[in-house]
């Protein structure tokens, strides 16, 4: 009895129940749509934002690359200019100066030559007239006749016919032929017989000389040596010279200094005087000893 009863109370209620589920179906259903809504909505909403940014993006992006192409033809724009403007004429100009040291480098090796031409050109326009003086000269008397000498006495003068004169002539001209040894032999033979006549420094001096010449430095130095041991002579100023002109070739440039110095001290008014100067002023030195004392003691 009891459970029909309760069946009968649920068949009543069953109908009454249905139309509020149907209303919470529907609200339900509602508020899926909304939100389904919302949603595509706000996809909406992002993909707009996604391609305004992704537009914005690629305008900069093209300003970018807008920007690079005109720093690349600035730069290249400038290049041009400074090339055309700045470097162009800056290498032209260094080309020039490289040019000109090399033309004066060339022209200072010219001058020294044409000076050393001019001083071998001065020296044989001395010999010359040395030997027109020596041939011009009275002929030397003959020795006095004297007793007979000791059997085993060395003979201390010049061989048979050998004289001063001509043993100078010769020496002289074979100097000028450039027949240095044989000239050296003469001038040699000639201070060993006549070392104390008036052409003797001259003879000594012309030892030097072609020693010089031949490019034996040691040597011609100790020859112009032998040349200032002897009294003051013509050929003091021009030993003190070419003995400078040694000791450069041997590197031994603060003792040419002095030489040339002294060359300028023994007379002042000479050609080797003159020809000193010119020499210290290729040295970058002064011609007085004032100078050359101050800078010892710096």
């Amino acid at each position: 009895m009891r459970v029909g009863i309760g069946v009968l109370i649920a068949g009543l209620m069953i109908p009454a129940l249905a139309p509020a589920q149907n209303k919470a179906m529907l609200e339900m259903n509602r508020d899926i749509a909304l939100l389904q809504e919302e949603v595509r909505n706000m996809k909406k909403a992002d993909a707009d934002r996604f391609d305004a940014i992704d537009t914005a993006l690629r305008q900069l992006l093209d300003q970018v690359n807008a920007t690079n192409h005109q720093v690349t033809g600035m730069d290249g724009r400038i290049n041009d200019r400074m090339s055309k403007n700045v470097v162009n004429p800056v290498n032209a100009v260094g080309l020039k100066v490289d040019s000109l040291s090399e033309d004066f480098r060339s022209v200072k090796e010219n001058v020294n030559e044409m000076r050393d031409q001019v001083g071998k050109l001065q020296q044989q326009i001395v010999d010359l007239n040395n030997v027109i003086r020596t041939m011009q000269a009275p002929p030397t008397p003959p020795p006095a006749a004297t007793t007979a000498p000791a059997t085993n006495a060395a003979p201390t003068g010049p061989p048979a016919g050998i004289t001063s004169e001509g043993l100078y002539r010769d020496a002289l001209h074979d100097k000028t032929a450039f027949n240095y040894d044989q000239a050296l032999k003469e001038f040699g033979d000639y201070m060993t017989y006549f070392g104390q006549t008036e052409y003797a420094p001259n003879a000594q001096y012309y030892i030097g000389e072609i020693k010089y010449n031949q490019k034996k430095y040691d040597e011609a130095s100790e020859a112009f040596d032998a040349v200032l041991a002897l009294p003051k002579n013509s050929k003091t100023a021009d030993a003190h010279f070419m003995k400078g002109r040694s000791l450069v070739r041997l590197g031994q440039k603060s003792d040419a200094a002095k030489e040339y110095r002294a060359a300028i001290a023994a007379d002042p008014h000479s050609d080797a005087a003159h020809r000193a100067q010119a020499e210290l002023r290729d040295l970058g030195l002064s011609s007085t000893t004032t100078r050359k004392k101050r800078s010892d003691n710096q």
